[in-house]
């Protein structure tokens, strides 16, 4: 039964758990084909030249929506006096790829993102 939550793993370019009060990376497929990330990741290197741009891991067969989904999420600068929120793209392609973009890798909120992994007429 895919109707549970699953761990986001492996995490690639040095994206890990955020940890502090944070819920590990996680997906989970519903029994419509709605995929659901949550949680919370920090420390992501750029993984597409010099853009800040990150691949955080590749989602499993099944899992993956039909067409590239974008959807805004919260970024921030590591915790301290002057921690600032920043706005991220969260984009995950039909090959499985999950990356960040626009981020800032203090942390980085997968919470949001949602697709569908079928269509109906």
């Amino acid at each position: 039964m895919s109707n549970r939550w699953r761990r986001l793993e492996p995490l690639l370019n040095s994206w890990t758990h955020f940890e502090s009060i944070s819920r590990y990376p996680k997906f989970l497929r519903d029994e419509q084909g709605r995929v659901y990330l949550s949680g919370t990741v920090t420390g992501g290197k750029p993984s597409h030249g010099a853009l800040p741009r990150s691949t955080i891991c590749y989602l499993p067969e099944g899992f993956r929506p039909l067409y590239a989904t974008h959807v805004p999420v919260a970024s921030s600068s590591p915790t301290g006096k002057d921690e600032e929120a920043v706005p991220a793209i969260l984009i995950v392609r039909p090959d499985g790829e999950v990356i960040a973009k626009n981020y800032d890798p203090g942390w980085l909120s997968l919470d949001g993102m949602m697709f569908f992994t079928t269509e109906s007429e």
